[in-house]
C-alpha cells in the first residue's frame, strides 16, 4: 500500500508565481476572476492575488466590476506586454527617422544650392554692369542704377533706409531670411517644442483636484477616448502611480490614488489647467508659415528653376563649343530633380493632411457629442438635443456602443438616446470623492531634516 497523499505547503518567487499563472491563463480567453486564477493555476490565494498584480503590471489588461462587485480581471487574448513596441509603431519610427534625415540633407541642398547660384547670379551681373556701364559711359556719361541688391534678399540682407523721414516711416521691421521661406514653403512652419508628458500631468493634476478618485468616465471625459480605451488607461494608471481599485455599491469600478493627493504645498497654490475632450479639438496645421504672396514667389521662381533645364540650358549649350564633365548632371538633372522635390513635398503633405482630415472632423464630433452628452450627466434625449449637426449624429451612430449608450423609448413611443454607464459612473465616483477623507492630503509631520 502506497504513502499516504498530503497537501504540500510550497513557497513561490514573484517571478516563478506570475509564470504558473500566465501558463495557466494562456488559451482560457484572457477574463476571469480570482477564484479563476487559483483555481486554473493551483495558486495560494494570496500568492495568486500578488500574481495577478504583476501580470497587470506586465500586460495590456482591463478591470471590470460585476453588480455583487467582483473584480473581473480581462487580459488580451494574446497577452502582449505593456512595453512591446506595435509593429506600427515601429514602421512609423522608422518613417520619422527617415524623414528627418531627407529633411536634413535637402536643407542642406536648398542652402548650397542657393549659395551656387547666388555666386552664379552675382558673376554674371558683374558682367552684366560692366557692359552696362561701359555702355552707359558712353551714351550718356555714366549711370546709378545697382542692380545688385536685391539678391541679398536672398540672406536676408538689405540696404539701410536712413536717407530721410519718409524712408524711416516707410521701414519694416526685419522680415525671415528667404532660406528660412524656403524650409518653409517645403517643409512646413517650424513646430514648437512639445512636452511627452504633458497629458499625463494633466490627468495627475486632474486626478488632484477630484480627490485622488476617477472612473474609466473621467478619462472619456478628458481625453475623447471610448471606454474601452480608457479602462485600458486607467489600469496603466493604477500601475505607474500606485493606485488601487475599488468596487462601488453600484458595480463601478473607482481608481483610487492617495499617495498622489499628500502634498507638501504650503498655501493656496493655482490650480493647474486642465482640458476636457472638447477642449481639444485638432485643426488642420498650416501648410507653410508664410504670406501667400511669397509662397507665389518662391512658386513662380522655382517653376523657372523646374522649365529651364528644357529651354534655356538647351539654347546655352547650342552657343557652347565645348563641354565639361559632369554637364548633363549639372545643368539637366540636378536642376530637374532638386525642383521638382520643391514642389513634391509640400504636395506630399498637403495630400497628407487632406487624407487626415476626415479622422480629425471624427474625433471633433465625437468630442462634441461628448460635451452634450456629460451636460446631460447622461440622460436619455433625442438625436436632436444630443447631435444637431449631421457630424454630431454620425458620430452618436458611430459611438453610441462605444461610449455606454443605448437606444430608448419615451412614453410616447419617440426614440431617445441614453448612456446609462455615464450616469452611473458620475453618480459614483463623485460620492466616492465626497467620502475620501482630507487628511489623505496630510504628508504627516516632519521628524527628520537635514537642515537641522
Amino acid at each position: 500500500m502506497g504513502a499516504d497523499t498530503t497537501f504540500a505547503t510550497k513557497s513561490y518567487s514573484e517571478i516563478e508565481a506570475r509564470r504558473i499563472l500566465l501558463d495557466a491563463l494562456k488559451g482560457q480567453g484572457g477574463q476571469l476572476t480570482k477564484a479563476d486564477a487559483v483555481a486554473k493555476s493551483g495558486l495560494p490565494v494570496p500568492v495568486a492575488e500578488d500574481a495577478l498584480g504583476g501580470l497587470l503590471k506586465e500586460f495590456h489588461s482591463h478591470l471590470a466590476a460585476t453588480e455583487s462587485g467582483e473584480l473581473i480581471y480581462q487580459f488580451d487574448p494574446s497577452f502582449t506586454r505593456r512595453d512591446a513596441v506595435p509593429l506600427r509603431e515601429k514602421l512609423a519610427k522608422v518613417g520619422n527617422a527617415l524623414w528627418r534625415g531627407f529633411t536634413f540633407l535637402f536643407k542642406i541642398s536648398i542652402v548650397t544650392t542657393l549659395v551656387v547660384y547666388f555666386v552664379l547670379f552675382v558673376a554674371m551681373l558683374i558682367a552684366v554692369l560692366f557692359a552696362r556701364r561701359s555702355s552707359d559711359d558712353r551714351d550718356s556719361g555714366g549711370g546709378d542704377i545697382d542692380f545688385a541688391w536685391p539678391l541679398f534678399w536672398m540672406w536676408g540682407w538689405g540696404p539701410s533706409f536712413d536717407g530721410g523721414p519718409y524712408r524711416r516711416r516707410r521701414r519694416r521691421p526685419p522680415d525671415k531670411p528667404l532660406y528660412k521661406k524656403v524650409f518653409e514653403f517645403v517643409f512646413g512652419p517650424g513646430k514648437p517644442p512639445v512636452d511627452p508628458l504633458a497629458e499625463e500631468k494633466e490627468t495627475l493634476a486632474y486626478i488632484r483636484q477630484k480627490n485622488g478618485r476617477i472612473a474609466a468616465v473621467d478619462l472619456v471625459m478628458l481625453m475623447g477616448w471610448d471606454f474601452a480605451r480608457a479602462e485600458e488607461e486607467a489600469t496603466r494608471l493604477l500601475v505607474n502611480y500606485g493606485g488601487e481599485p475599488e468596487v462601488t455599491d453600484g458595480g463601478v469600478v473607482v481608481y483610487v490614488f492617495k499617495d498622489i493627493r499628500k502634498t507638501a504645498e504650503l498655501g493656496q497654490q493655482p490650480e493647474p489647467v486642465v482640458h476636457r475632450a472638447w477642449e481639444r479639438l485638432e485643426s488642420r496645421p498650416a501648410l507653410t508659415g508664410n504670406r501667400t504672396g511669397t509662397n507665389v514667389a518662391i512658386s513662380l521662381f522655382n517653376g523657372f528653376n523646374l522649365l529651364a533645364p528644357f529651354w534655356i540650358v538647351p539654347a546655352f549649350e547650342a552657343g557652347m563649343r565645348t563641354s565639361f564633365p559632369g554637364q548633363e548632371f549639372l545643368l539637366h538633372d540636378y536642376p530637374l530633380l532638386f525642383s521638382s522635390l520643391l514642389f513634391a513635398v509640400p504636395l506630399g503633405r498637403w495630400l497628407a493632411e487632406r487624407a487626415r482630415e476626415p479622422g480629425r472632423r471624427r474625433r471633433n464630433a465625437r468630442r462634441r457629442l461628448l460635451q452634450t452628452v456629460l451636460a446631460k450627466q447622461g440622460q436619455a434625449a433625442s438625436v436632436e438635443e444630443l447631435a444637431p449637426e449631421p457630424a454630431a449624429a454620425k458620430a452618436l451612430s458611430q459611438d453610441l456602443v462605444a461610449l455606454g449608450g443605448d437606444v430608448v423609448t419615451d412614453d410616447n413611443g419617440q426614440i431617445r438616446y441614453a448612456f446609462p454607464r455615464i450616469a452611473e459612473e458620475l453618480a459614483d465616483v463623485d460620492k466616492a470623492r465626497t467620502q475620501a477623507s482630507g487628511r489623505e492630503r496630510d504628508p504627516g509631520a516632519i521628524v527628520f531634516s537635514s537642515k537641522d
